[in-house]
């Protein structure tokens, strides 16, 4: 690899707590970062092929990944234009980000055209989990299990183009926004982001203050082209998670984007300023979001699986956002209840955690007795005295969740759309079934997109994975994601990351 390329990470996510709550920033949601990552490497042009700086991306996952365009910086100085060249291959996504990143780099970066001078070339891939590998195996005559997924070579292709890709529902756009944006800034020397090797230890004693800027400036970019390229501002958790990894979420105030999102008749002059002004965190201090570390406790695993039926968020979180407005007093009763049950799981998440690090032993022998036996009956474990709070915590977690299932049903019949549809119910129910598994639901907004369990251990996730593979009513297919601490980082050493050398070699 170069030594001018600069490559970056960031994960995706799943929302196991605050479904539809984290809108509104009254509630809070709980966050988990994944082990499957998005991956963007820039390296600086050493010529320039034609009259304005080019920028060429490519995406090599997808038959039609490849996006082009020049760049131009206005003579007034007031930032950059960009200009796609490739009319029939339009990504709003990319180029909205591009766009916006490259315009607060000019604001930030005195000798920015000094870099960009013979232009760019963008690499970008995501773990294989974010999309659909079903027409992958079928195409090598290959089940859908976890061993024929592990057989896939690393940023593998979809097949076909990045408008027919069927996505597993772990944020991609929030982790390839927030890499790209992370890329960008590093590339030009507006950041400094932590490595990938101080980030993945889950210990953010040992981020600098100076990484904690790059990290705040790279969320508050990817925030505002997040919400461009999707056209409205949304809740931000996955572009949080993307940054930051695990953690306890409350959401940042739409108003600190209004101005932004509706600068269309600003000048080109005031539209740089009001958007480094508000984004970089040195100048602004509107940014209230509130971001609380969290992880898992100790042996707790989570397993997803992709289920072919989807659903259509949009029209799922339209619904709901609907039912609230025309029933708030029923809808901000039932919301109520909801962020007490999330509130509690969270709690004994933490406790678990403590009670783990501080009575290991004790934490240890109350979980191998409830990987045992199934969540329902852990309540009537007998354990020594010493140990009957601990145990009260594991059984806490899974009937606070059921808790939470039922408010989400309710929900789904009140608002008339399926948060958690009874074909989805049955499978869960079953997932409870297995000994070891604390909780099954639906991740985030809900449907029939996905499944989420958190298993306590090996054999829980065998059976779980046997019970899915066997499952008729729904086609269950399991991802090999797991949950990871680590949020935005940089790449120091791809040779690390499996496939991701080849997988640069693109540049060519």
């Amino acid at each position: 690899m170069a030594v001018d390329t600069t490559i970056v990470s960031a994960p995706g996510k799943v929302l196991l707590t605050g479904g539809y709550l984290v809108l509104d920033q009254r509630y809070k949601g709980l966050v988990v970062a994944t082990d499957s990552r998005f991956y963007v490497a820039i390296r600086q042009r050493s010529k320039q092929d034609s009259p304005f700086p080019t920028i060429t991306v490519r995406s090599p996952q997808f038959t039609d990944g490849r996006w082009t365009y020049l760049v131009k910086s206005r003579e007034d100085g007031s930032g950059i234009e960009l200009t796609s060249i490739d009319h029939d291959t339009e990504n709003r996504y990319v180029e909205c980000t591009l766009s916006h990143t490259l315009e607060v780099v000019a604001g930030l970066v005195p000798n920015w055209k000094t870099k960009m001078s013979a232009g760019m070339d963008i690499v970008i891939v995501g773990s294989n989990d974010f999309y659909s590998q079903r027409e992958q195996l079928r195409s090598r005559g290959l089940p859908l299990t976890s061993a024929s997924l592990s057989s896939l070579p690393p940023f593998c292709s979809t097949l076909c183009s990045i408008r027919d890709v069927h996505k597993t529902g772990l944020g991609s756009s929030a982790a390839m926004i927030t890499s790209l944006v992370g890329g960008i800034l590093s590339h030009f020397g507006a950041i400094q982001l932590p490595a990938a090797s101080i980030s993945m230890t889950g210990n953010s004693n040992k981020i600098s203050e100076v990484e904690r800027y790059a990290l705040s400036l790279a969320h508050n970019c990817a925030q505002l082209c997040h919400c461009l390229a999707q056209g409205k501002i949304g809740s931000g958790f996955d572009v949080s998670a993307a940054v930051f990894g695990n953690h306890s979420y409350r959401r940042f105030s739409p108003t600190v984007l209004d101005p932004l999102m509706e600068h269309k008749n600003a000048s080109p002059s005031s539209r740089l300023r009001d958007l480094v002004d508000t984004i970089d965190p040195k100048r602004s201090h509107s940014w209230d979001n509130e971001v609380s570390q969290f992880h898992l406790p100790p042996n707790f695993t989570l397993m997803l699986a992709d289920i072919d039926a989807g659903s259509s968020t949009y029209k799922l979180v339209s619904e709901v956002l609907r039912w609230r407005r025309t029933h708030t007093d029923e809808a901000d009763a039932l919301w109520t209840k909801l962020d007490l049950e999330n509130a509690r799981i969270e709690q004994c998440m933490r406790d678990l955690s403590r009670i783990a690090e501080h009575q290991k032993a004790g934490y240890e022998s109350v979980l191998s007795m409830c990987a045992e036996v199934k969540a329902s009956l852990w309540s009537n474990l007998d354990v020594n005295d010493d140990l009957v709070d601990v145990k009260n915590i594991f059984s806490t977690v899974y009937e606070t969740f059921q808790n939470v299932r039922k408010y989400l049903r309710e929900m789904s019949v009140k608002a008339g759309v399926p948060i958690e549809p009874p074909e989805q119910t049955r499978l869960l129910d079953a997932c409870l079934d297995v000994p070891g598994v604390v909780m099954a639901g639906v991740p985030g907004a809900g449907g029939y997109d996905a499944i989420f369990c958190l298993v306590i251990s090996e054999t829980a996730r065998h059976e779980v994975r046997q019970l899915w593979s066997t499952w008729t009513e729904m086609a269950v297919g399991p991802l090999l994601t797991q949950h990871s601490s680590t949020g935005l980082v940089r790449i120091d050493r791809p040779g690390d990351i499996p496939g991701l050398e080849k997988a640069m070699c693109t540049f060519e």
